[in-house]
């Protein structure tokens, strides 16, 4: 059976051939409405930066039901990455519309750029399914225990309890990890767990797997 894919944040990298500096230009040199320069936040901003990195501040006006937000590109070696976007009047984006504005970065800054200065855009899928957090047989051990556990009582019956432990153990043994929001979204949208319920055996699979690790410096 296949997983319904789950909607997540998108991000965006922008990898240079030669320098940051010819990425920087590449994209300011592209900046036209609705996206606009802001120069002061991002001075703001550099001046918290550490060994000398570099931040791109960029505006992209309200449209549609989406509002005026700030993308900001903080330098990763000889590249860029979509650090953040913050809207200016509402408390957040949400996936939806977060993915879009980068989208629309993309479409019309971020591609012509590219063209122009020779670097690469990576922009990773807006949906991911169990399969792109974790291995196949700690995977295959969490779908076992979902379907086939009592969901009003999570991991409290023996049964249901032994196939949890064998996917915990199952995890512990990859270093691919779902973290607790992902395991939470997954158990809720994908498998229909209660909110209470999938919190419950987040908070649990964040301790058992903190515990096995304790357990495991112990005796190294």
């Amino acid at each position: 059976m296949t997983d319904k894919n789950i909607e997540v944040f998108q991000d965006l990298y922008l990898k240079g051939r030669s320098s940051a500096s010819s990425i920087r230009a590449g994209i300011l040199a592209q900046v036209q409405e609705p996206w606009h320069h802001d120069q002061e936040r991002e001075e703001e901003i550099r001046g918290h930066a550490s060994d000398g990195e570099d931040v791109i501040v960029l505006v992209r006006d309200a449209f549609d039901d989406v509002d005026e937000s700030g993308l900001v590109l903080w330098q990763k070696g000889e590249g860029y990455k979509v650090s953040n976007i913050v809207p200016r009047n509402v408390g957040e984006l949400g996936i939806t519309k977060y993915n879009i504005i980068l989208r629309d970065f993309v479409a019309r800054i971020a591609t012509p750029a590219a063209s122009v200065s020779g670097f690469d855009v990576e922009l990773t899928s807006p949906h991911q399914s169990l399969d792109d957090w974790l291995d196949a047989e700690p995977a295959a051990a969490l779908r076992r225990f979902s379907r086939l556990a009592n969901k009003s009582t999570g991991a409290a019956h023996p049964m249901d309890r032994e196939r949890w432990y064998a996917f915990l153990i199952a995890t512990h043994h990859t270093s691919k990890r779902l973290d607790t929001d992902q395991l939470v979204r997954w158990l809720v949208e994908v498998e229909h767990w209660s909110e209470d319920m999938a919190h419950e055996l987040a908070i649990d699979y964040e301790f058992a797997l903190g515990l096995l690790e304790q357990y495991d410096q112990s005796r190294s």
